[in-house]
């Protein structure tokens, strides 16, 4: 039968699962606040019972393990929906730092100044001898080259900050890879890689952090180790005890921005085509497609403007300093531009691969930077009676060349869109209108993006608290059942010591 001292065992192991049971109370509540913290609870099982003829008696308790509330397939999720949540803000706030630059209120921007530079030259047609006039031509010329200029550079201070961010995000990338690897090695190495909770819950907590940064894929291994991989899958980041180093290096082919490499051993793998997610992913996005289509549409406005204008102005009559009739003037000059080379329908005044030839599909205009080194023609600056408000030599007063020019501000197949120096779209205000607009849809696209799954977020992580967070009333409820097990289990003990007591007592004094 049992005995005294078989209940003495009972009582101690009540005792101690009491105890130990509480400790994990503690420790959650501890971790309230803790990020990814699962909530833990101690797993009681009953010991084997003992025989004593023909009746079982039990031998009391033991915590078999302390068990993790969680849901893996819930925390994927959630990795998942950060690391979305991440990429559409990036986007958001990208495009909406050079939103500005394309507002028009009908005092600054780049409509405002067209429809300016196209009055003055209207109002020139007016008075077609007028020094003054033709001067006032001149200024709105300057300031609209200043207004396409001031918006080209905003978007290239953009690009230039989401390639300066490729390069500071990469370290990030591999100090978190790094710590995942370290924690998959120490939760292999268990003797149940199940059990390690703390470590379990910090590995998923740089998961997310890692999620925010790029898009990855996670699956679990066999031994609970963590396999990540890009979330195209084009070069894995941490596989069990490995991480594989992230590289940023400058590229030609990227015009000196920053390639993404992923080494594997002496392989290295160019992913940068190859990241979608996180704040990574959305940086290479803004930086390699969404604001390099803003400078093209800005290049193809301001490239057209000047092969319209200087196609006019160089088949009209201007007068020099000295009175004389003047033809072939470019009103626009620059770098890109072929001054020596008449425009024509294709505008082949834009620099194209062959300017022998006319501009067409085969031998395309280059409109890349050319807003940068646009300028009025200094010849024009100096003597603004050069712009051509005539049709033809020695006829003063002759306003039909600036009355065409003028009239390029309604004209339709004015702008290359399809940069294969045919005009296809106009006028010009039009296609400006056109750019402004895609700025807007995409910001307001990108701000709900953002929002939406911010929402998503939010719900996952309710989701997720609700079956692995710390419930503070729970927790409290629960301390008072262990701390009320314990004290029973304290009382038990006393109770079988003073029987204990109490038959020593009674044998020495037998025995005496």
């Amino acid at each position: 039968m049992a005995n005294l001292t078989s209940s003495l065992s009972i009582g101690l192991s009540g005792l101690q699962a009491s105890q130990e049971a509480m400790s994990v109370i503690g420790h959650n509540i501890a971790n309230v606040d803790t990020p990814d913290f699962s909530q833990q609870a101690a797993v009681q099982t009953s010991n084997p019972a003992q025989n004593f003829g023909n009746v079982q008696f039990g031998t009391g308790v033991t915590v078999t393990s302390v068990q993790a509330l969680r849901d893996q397939f819930l925390n994927l999720q959630l990795t998942q929906s950060l690391s979305a949540q991440s990429a559409a803000s990036t986007l958001y706030n990208g495009v909406q730092a050079v939103s500005s630059a394309f507002t028009d209120d009908g005092t600054t921007g780049l409509n405002t100044q067209i429809s300016n530079f196209f009055s003055s030259v209207s109002t020139l047609a007016g008075n077609p001898t007028s020094a003054a006039l033709s001067e006032n031509v001149v200024g709105a010329a300057q300031s609209m080259i200043s207004e396409f200029q001031s918006a080209y550079q905003t978007v290239s201070g953009a690009i230039t900050d989401a390639n300066e961010q490729i390069g500071s995000l990469v370290p990030q990338i591999n100090t978190l890879t790094s710590q995942i690897a370290a924690l998959n090695t120490q939760i292999s190495q268990q003797v149940d890689p199940n059990n390690d909770n703390d470590a379990i819950d910090q590995r998923q907590e740089l998961t997310d952090q890692l999620g925010k940064l790029v898009g990855i894929q996670v699956s679990t291994n066999t031994d609970n180790t963590y396999q990540i991989t890009l979330d195209t899958g084009a070069a894995a980041l941490v596989s069990g005890g490995s991480s594989y180093q992230m590289s940023a290096a400058p590229s030609a082919a990227l015009g000196n921005n920053l390639a993404v490499s992923v080494a594997t051993g002496s392989v290295s793998t160019d992913v940068t085509d190859n990241i979608n997610g996180g704040e990574l992913g959305a940086n290479m996005t803004l930086r390699d497609n969404v604001l390099p289509a803003y400078q093209t549409q800005l290049d193809q406005i301001a490239g057209s403007l000047v092969n319209q204008v200087n196609q006019v102005n160089m088949a009209g009559y201007g007068t020099d300093a000295n009175g004389d009739s003047v033809t072939g003037t470019p009103f626009f000059t620059g770098s890109g531009i072929d001054s020596s080379n008449p425009p024509d329908a294709n505008f082949g005044q834009v620099n194209c691969a062959n300017n022998a030839l006319a501009a067409s599909a085969a031998n395309p205009p280059d409109y890349t930077g050319i807003i940068n080194s646009i300028e009025v023609n200094p010849l024009i600056v100096a003597t603004p009676t050069l712009i051509a408000s005539a049709t033809a030599a020695n006829t003063a007063g002759d306003n039909s060349n600036a009355l065409k020019m003028a009239n390029l501000q309604t004209a339709m197949g004015t702008v290359d869109t399809n940069d294969d120096g045919v005009g296809d779209s106009g006028p010009f205000s039009t296609v400006v209108s056109s750019l402004i607009n895609d700025v807007g849809t995409q910001t307001q696209h990108y701000d709900s993006l953002s929002t939406n799954q911010q929402n998503l977020t939010a719900a996952l992580q309710t989701q997720q608290s609700s079956v692995s967070g710390v419930d503070l009333d729970q927790e409290a409820a629960q301390l008072l059942q262990f701390q009320q097990a314990y004290q029973a289990s304290a009382q038990f003990i006393s109770t079988i010591s003073q029987l204990t007591q109490g038959l020593m007592t009674t044998v020495a004094a037998a025995v005496g």
